[in-house]
């Protein structure tokens, strides 16, 4: 189905009145999962407990929200409400041209793709990066040894955490998911689309400039290759796993 298709089955039918409390409700629904789900990925690797518990209040506020904010109305079904929210942020099922894949389809573009990227990665193009980019400012040094002392205090189930949780998914959801909510809401607009993916592809960068010059250069690249997944696929779950697959095989070589 298209993103369009999707959007109207989860609309109300009663007019215009009803269709604005929709909208409000999918503000709820939008917010909710975005930051239950920051949260849960920021605070993972030092502090599970907390992160599991803060995105249940977050995504149980959501849901209380959209049963009581708007008196107008039957309320929605609260499921059906968060899988749209979800979708929206791109933490939905992957879709090639507007339309769900089969499963196995589902697997190569979540597991098999994103492996392959990231060890192409890993093996080529980091490895040409840092020859031409040493790091020799001492600022850049530091952050570098100060951020393996964390990693490597954490342990290795921490340093999985961290890659695919700390880094990952939460770097993925920030840079990334703006780009697609921009392609669901105007999936003609190509400029506005290509301007959306460039600049959070350049912060995305710019994150990475406390490490240095290469560092810097390699997240661009990677930054362009997961914003091409992401749009392609319509989903986050193929940036995420190459992202975090890439993040975790530097990670664990720090631990083990």
């Amino acid at each position: 189905m298209s993103d369009a298709t999707l959007d109207r089955q989860d609309r109300p039918s009663h007019g215009d009145r009803h269709a604005r409390a929709g909208d409000k409700r999918f503000l709820v629904t939008l917010v909710g999962p975005l930051l239950g789900t920051l949260w849960a990925a920021l605070l993972a690797p030092d502090h599970p407990l907390a992160a599991v518990l803060g995105a249940l209040i977050f995504f149980a506020l959501a849901a209380l929200m959209v049963k009581k904010a708007s008196p107008i109305g039957p309320a929605w079904n609260v499921r059906a409400e968060f899988a749209r929210g979800f979708g929206w942020l791109g933490l939905g099922l992957v879709r090639i041209r507007h339309r769900e894949i089969a499963v196995r389809a589902q697997l190569v573009w979540i597991v098999v793709i994103p492996t392959a990227l990231a060890l192409l990665d890993y093996h080529y193009v980091a490895g040409a990066i840092s020859a031409a980019f040493p790091v020799v400012d001492p600022a850049a040094l530091a952050a570098q040894e100060t951020r393996h002392a964390e990693v490597t205090a954490l342990g290795l189930y921490g340093a999985l955490a961290t890659a695919f949780l700390g880094a990952s998914l939460f770097e993925e959801i920030v840079f990334r998911s703006l780009p697609l909510v921009v392609q669901r809401w105007r999936p003609h607009a190509t400029i506005l689309i290509a301007i959306t993916a460039a600049a959070s592809t350049a912060l995305f960068a710019l994150a990475h400039l406390n490490f240095g010059t290469g560092n810097l250069v390699s997240a661009f690249i990677g930054g362009v290759f997961y914003v091409a997944l992401a749009l392609y696929t319509r989903s986050l779950w193929p940036s995420i796993m190459a992202h975090g697959i890439y993040d975790a095989i530097i990670m664990v070589s720090w631990v083990v």
